[in-house]
């Protein structure tokens, strides 16, 4: 058996060198002399003379360092390289945009006529549908059964009203989708108005909206297109407003 003062001036190698190991000193490249000696002793698990563990650690230190410094150098030939490949290709493309902005010019000025037309006859067909949108509102059954109704804003919280009164909101809704009759039936400050068999793409459906008169307001307090039901504020906003779509405007104007 060795005594341990056999083993005086003998170490292992270490784990790591300049916080590497191994593996990583060997994909940085650097694993060669000194680092592979280092190296093949601790996969060992041999132990060699301290003198010589410190002659290959300070060697293998300077290859790590030299392979750090090399890669370094050749990451900045690299992104000089693709910077000045950047450049000659930012070059050509300002040159193709020129190219390209010209015809556009000359597409834009041989268009201007033709698109100042099609702007006219588009702003003509708006006002025409317009026009029309407002004479199917304004003619709608539900103006002269409501005659004796107070056409005052429509809220969908109270205190909160909204751009659209009353009136409009229910015309809206028999323009978009025609029924076979109205029940109508009001009580003081309470106002339940139900259209029956109003058209839809599910069917013909019963649609029925309840409000309540609060301040100068009248107040939606549930809202039901067939089986659907609304009966919270925030679920009754939300049918609404995907029952008029955009096709409604509001007409806080409106007296009547």
């Amino acid at each position: 058996m060795p005594t341990t003062a056999d083993w005086l001036g003998w170490t292992r190698a270490p784990a790591q060198v300049d916080g590497l190991d191994y593996h990583e000193i060997d994909a940085l490249g650097a694993r060669v002399g000194g680092c592979q000696s280092l190296y093949e002793h601790q996969r060992e698990a041999r132990y060699l003379k301290e003198q010589q563990a410190v002659v290959w650690l300070d060697d293998c230190v300077e290859q790590i360092a030299g392979a750090r410094k090399a890669r370094h150098y050749a990451q900045q030939v690299d992104l000089e390289v693709e910077s000045a490949w950047q450049a000659v290709l930012a070059h050509k493309e300002a040159q193709r945009r020129q190219a390209q902005r010209r015809r556009e010019i000359r597409e834009g000025m041989r268009q201007a006529q033709q698109m100042a037309e099609t702007l006219r006859n588009a702003e003509e067909e708006q006002e025409k549908a317009q026009s029309q949108r407002l004479e199917r509102l304004d003619g709608a059954n539900i103006h002269s059964l409501m005659l004796e109704v107070p056409n005052l804003p429509l809220a969908f919280t109270v205190g909160s009203a909204s751009d659209m009164t009353l009136k409009r909101f229910l015309a809206c809704l028999e323009v978009l989708y025609p029924n076979e009759g109205y029940q109508i039936r009001r009580d003081g400050d309470k106002l339940t108005v139900k259209a029956e068999r109003a058209t839809m793409m599910r069917g013909d459906v019963l649609l029925e909206s309840r409000y309540t008169r609060i301040w100068d307001n009248w107040t939606l307090q549930y809202l039901s297109v067939g089986e659907i039901r609304a009966e919270n504020a925030q679920d009754r906003y939300v049918l609404a407003q995907n029952l008029l779509g955009s096709q409604c405007q509001p007409d806080r104007q409106a007296g009547n």
